[in-house]
């Protein structure tokens, strides 16, 4: 399967709205990209977007591994682990020496799974957090869930 990766742009927006109906967050990720805390990218397929991912520069723990997303049919196919190493390759050519990510364990083991494939190690106990989620019609509701947190060298 061909795709190229590259940094999202406004004209992207509505392609990512497609696989999850949040223009504003979309449209926050851009804007943060314009001050370099925050680099989307985009697996893209003749103008289709497959999935995205998200590197943020600001926050605690940097840089970090966000907003992996792919879409269910292309999924298997690579797209996530390429997603993955492109982020790391930007932060690294930013001169960062690690890489962190936080997955839910219990709603996303398939994630823990293909981080771990990724060489990232768990730095964390399991703890509890809150954060607002997005429905898919674009409204938002707060939820408790668990997280860890793992790292990787980046060599």
């Amino acid at each position: 399967m061909k795709y190229i990766l590259r940094l999202a742009n406004e004209n992207d927006l509505s392609g990512l709205c497609n696989i999850r109906n949040n223009k504003d967050l979309f449209k926050k990720y851009l804007m943060q990209f314009e001050k370099k805390e925050v680099y989307l990218v985009i697996a893209e397929q003749i103008e289709l977007i497959l999935g995205f991912g998200v590197l943020k520069l600001k926050g605690t723990l940097l840089p970090k591994l966000s907003d992996l997303y792919v879409k269910e049919e292309y999924r298997g196919n690579g797209v996530g682990s390429d997603l993955i190493k492109y982020r790391e390759n930007i932060a690294r050519d930013l001169g960062y020496s690690e890489m962190f990510v936080s997955v839910d364990p219990i709603e996303n083991p398939k994630m823990i799974k293909l981080i771990k494939k990724h060489g990232y190690e768990g730095i964390s106990d399991p703890y509890l957090k809150e954060a607002v989620f997005y429905n898919d019609d674009g409204t938002t509701y707060n939820k408790t869930y668990i997280r860890i947190d793992l790292k990787k060298l980046l060599n």
